[in-house]
């Protein structure tokens, strides 16, 4: 954990006394509530955090930074360069998660995220935690063992299989969605199937859904009974960030200072980032994010050459290493991705 300095108590955060800083404060919320857009919730968190780490001390003792070997020295000055931030999303599997009938189940998410020089484009290319890839003192295995070895394992892991270069790293709990999405009063998607899974008998139909709490961890942790697996689940993940960016959209953000507080605590509770993410950096990040056009925004998965079969039995995704490779080149030159996005439906 760390301190950071200049910083403003819950008190002053909270204070009705508005000066000039606060009406510039409130109107800066107001134009992040109109224009955030949908799919990039982590990140719009993460920014809003730095913002308010910033002003609440109480926030800052809770945010969790690691030293990652592997990145890069930042740059002095990031405007103008391209940035990419490797985002890790595990389900820890302990304590009271460890007894909701799916034992040693993770819902990891391994997704890069891509800033254009310009910040007028951001791609973020998720990685199928199966992937059977090479990790550097492990042989060959899937993707997902590299989060054993540490932030800087999987950095280097992920760099190996694009080439692309990594400048930040942010981890958070998944156990984090149940409480977000409990603070929010619940968000909405659109489900296109009926699924059941096997192994515990979790059922969500098809059409809109509301979800929130345990339900909201179940959705995003199911993997079995899912046509496509691991690829369905992605896309679950990917549009339950959407319908979480939504609902935050529409909140009165200015009028529910104390909801702005709750939601930051909860993803800070939740967060690691490595140690050359600093507040400016993250304040930065959140001006990028919104200043980028909706129509700049685009996800991503990495295309699949079908599945195979470990020597030791494990099931694992064989990566279309040739299309992957492309998709890498146009990723970190900044060019339009040649794969197809994944579709958010939302109400």
């Amino acid at each position: 954990m760390t301190d950071f300095d200049q910083v403003i108590g819950v008190d002053d955060l909270l204070e009705s006394t508005e000066d000039d800083g606060t009406v510039r404060r409130r109107r800066r919320w107001g134009r992040i509530a109109v224009r955030v857009g949908l799919g990039l919730l982590a990140l719009l968190i993460f920014g809003a955090a730095g913002l308010l780490w910033n002003l609440t001390n109480s926030v800052t003792r809770s945010v969790h930074t690691v030293p990652v070997a592997a990145l890069p020295p930042a740059p002095a000055d990031p405007l103008g360069k391209p940035m990419t931030v490797l985002l890790l999303g595990s389900d820890l599997r302990v304590g009271a998660d460890a007894t909701d009938g799916v034992t040693g189940q993770r819902a990891d998410a391994i997704m890069l995220i891509r800033f254009s020089p310009d910040r007028g484009r951001i791609d973020v290319l998720s990685i199928p935690r199966d992937s059977w890839v090479s990790i550097q003192g492990r042989g060959t295995a899937k993707i997902n063992a590299s989060l054993g070895g540490g932030p800087s394992l999987v950095v280097q892991t992920v760099h190996a299989l694009t080439g692309i270069q990594i400048d930040h790293v942010m981890m958070m709990d998944f156990g984090g969605v149940r409480d977000l999405t409990t603070a929010l009063g619940g968000v909405t998607v659109i489900n296109e199937r009926a699924t059941t899974d096997p192994r515990n008998g979790s059922h969500f139909d098809a059409g809109p859904l509301t979800l929130s709490g345990e339900r909201a961890l179940t959705f995003v942790r199911q993997r079995y009974g899912l046509p496509n697996g691991d690829f369905d689940r992605i896309a679950h993940q990917q549009q339950l960030v959407a319908a979480i960016g939504q609902k935050v959209k529409q909140e009165n953000l200015i009028a529910n200072p104390l909801l702005v507080t709750k939601v930051v605590r909860i993803v800070a509770d939740n967060l690691t980032v490595d140690a050359g993410m600093t507040p400016a950096l993250m304040t930065q990040t959140l001006v990028d994010i919104v200043s980028t056009p909706q129509q700049g925004v685009h996800f991503y998965t990495a295309p699949s050459a079908g599945f195979g079969v470990s020597p030791d039995g494990q099931d694992y995704v064989r990566l279309d290493m040739a299309k992957l490779a492309a998709a890498c080149l146009a990723m970190r030159t900044d060019r339009p991705i040649p794969l197809r996005g994944t579709p958010i439906h939302l109400p």
